[in-house]
Parts: C-alpha cells; structure tokens; sequence
C-alpha cells in the first residue's frame, strides 16, 4: 500500500478540519446535508426561525450552482440577503431572497464567482438574525510525478589477497631450508 503524498494529506486535513468546523456551529441542530438539485445544481436546506438561520454559517465552492431552499418555520416574514463582494449590505452587488412568510418554503438560486466569507442577514431582522457564506475555491494539486526508480549500486566483487605463509628453498647440499622468521617472545 501507497503512503499518502504531503498535498493529499494536507487536502485530506483541511477537509477534516472543515467538517468539524461545520459539526460545530451547527448548535446541536441536526443539519441535512447537501442533495442534488434538477439541474445538476446543489440543494442546502436552511431554516428560518424567529430569529435566526439554521445553519448560520455556510460554506459553498466558487463557480458551482446552488440552491438554498429556505424554510420559514417562525411566524414572522424572513427573507436571506448575502452582501456582496464589496462586504456592504444594500449595494447593487448584493443576493437577497424575496421575503418568505411564516409557515412557507422559498428558493434562491446562487453562484459565487468570488472566494471570501460574506455576511448574511433576514432584513426585516438585520440585528438578530446574521451569519456568513463562505466561498471557497478548490486548491490545485499537481497530480503526483512519479520518481525514477533508482538502479541498483553494484556491489564490488571481493579481491583475493595472498599472504605467503612460508617459503621453502632447495639448495644442491641438503633438504628444503624454511626462511620464516621466528616468532616473537
């Protein structure tokens, strides 16, 4: 089995990070998570209570299409407005659903273009009711280039060094005469 590379493991961190970050603010509330919309699009569910967003900070990636379906289960009207790229409230740059009353269901088709953490609010309760859209653009990581497979070293062949133990002469008058030296004390 293959370890995982310094990118996908950074890529696999920041997800982790990201789902417990979003665990988190959920409050305890059960979220449902994103399902596919008709066209292809991503359908996130929020709810819309007297007076506050479930969940109140979302986080979508740039350049995808989105639904938010907003659910009004307070009495009160409420409506999501996300302040646009210039981070200001009732700016011509900024997305706002129609009010939705108590009891009713609305949509607000959505595409960011423009990674950043945006405020969003109900304008008839700008105070109380608030959170963030986060955008986010997907990281580019290089697809993993292969290494060369390093050959092997080769291993030297051993070399054989002789040591002369003796050495023997013949001489015309006698046998074979040992020329090693004595041994020491």
């Amino acid at each position: 089995m293959r370890a995982l590379s310094g990118p996908v493991c950074l890529l696999l961190a920041m997800a982790l990070a990201l789902l417990a970050v979003a665990a988190a603010c959920g409050g305890g509330e059960s979220v449902s998570l994103p399902t596919p919309g008709p066209g292809g699009e991503t359908v996130i569910r929020i709810e819309m209570r007297d007076n506050f967003f479930s969940p109140n900070n979302i986080t979508i990636r740039a350049n995808q299409k989105y639904i938010l379906e907003l659910r009004n289960r307070g009495n009160a009207p409420h409506n999501l407005r996300i302040a646009g790229p210039d981070l200001e409230f009732d700016t011509d740059d900024d997305i706002a659903s129609d009010l939705i009353d108590g009891g009713k269901t609305g949509t607000l088709a959505l595409v960011m273009t423009t990674a950043g953490t945006f405020p969003i609010r109900c304008d008839p309760h700008a105070v109380e009711m608030e959170g963030t859209l986060t955008v986010w653009v997907k990281p580019f990581i290089p697809s993993p280039t292969p290494s060369p497979t390093p050959s092997p070293t080769p291993t030297p062949a051993p070399t054989a060094e002789v040591t002369p133990t003796a050495e023997a002469t013949a001489t015309a008058e006698g046998p074979p005469v040992s020329t090693i030296p004595p041994a020491g004390p």
